[in-house]
């Protein structure tokens, strides 16, 4: 009886413990490079991730930060950025990012086409949600100006970071 009363009790537990950890888990869709026909789209990539009590938009920007798990796509942003912050404001989110973003040219070598990249990986992924129609980039707090001779407002140099940018589709390439 003992022994029935246990294996009930590990059951119930085990029950309990996923039903915790699934509602602690949510599917997203992140957007990574791909290179096709010597062409650059934005493919969808769908991962979980943990609910925590950081915003689960930083934590999105983090797993693009961390790159694709397919073989087949393109990390958009260097690999030692760091993401200060994101903020809401309305249908505008704000992405903070620490100065790496644009200052490292060894993990993404900086050209129009990898500027377009990073910027709509960003925007796109965060406007998965309906909350979100807008997105501001800016460095360490900053929409303009330098820091450390770096004029923040040119990005990598071709596109910028002077607007709100929105949903771009015709990046995306579909992969369904």
């Amino acid at each position: 009886m003992k022994k029935l009363a246990v294996i009930c009790l590990i059951a119930i537990f085990a029950l309990v413990s996923t039903i915790i950890l699934s509602s602690c888990m949510k599917t997203v869709t992140l957007y990574f490079a791909s290179l096709e026909d010597d062409r650059a789209y934005l493919v969808k990539e769908t991962r979980e991730v943990r609910k925590t009590g950081e915003s689960i938009y930083k934590t999105l920007i983090e797993e693009l930060i961390k790159g694709p798990t397919s073989q087949d796509l393109y990390p958009t942003i260097p690999s030692d950025s760091i993401v200060n912050s994101v903020k809401l404001s309305g249908d505008l989110a704000i992405v903070d990012f620490n100065l790496r973003i644009i200052t490292n040219y060894e993990d993404i070598p900086h050209s129009s086409t990898t500027e377009t990249l990073v910027i709509y990986s960003i925007v796109n992924t965060l406007t998965e949600f309906e909350e979100i129609k807008m997105v501001k980039i800016t460095i360490e707090g900053k929409d303009s100006g330098e820091i450390d001779g770096i004029f923040i407002e040119d990005f990598w140099g071709h596109i910028g970071i002077y607007e709100n940018f929105y949903r771009n589709t015709e990046i995306i390439k579909d992969n369904g």
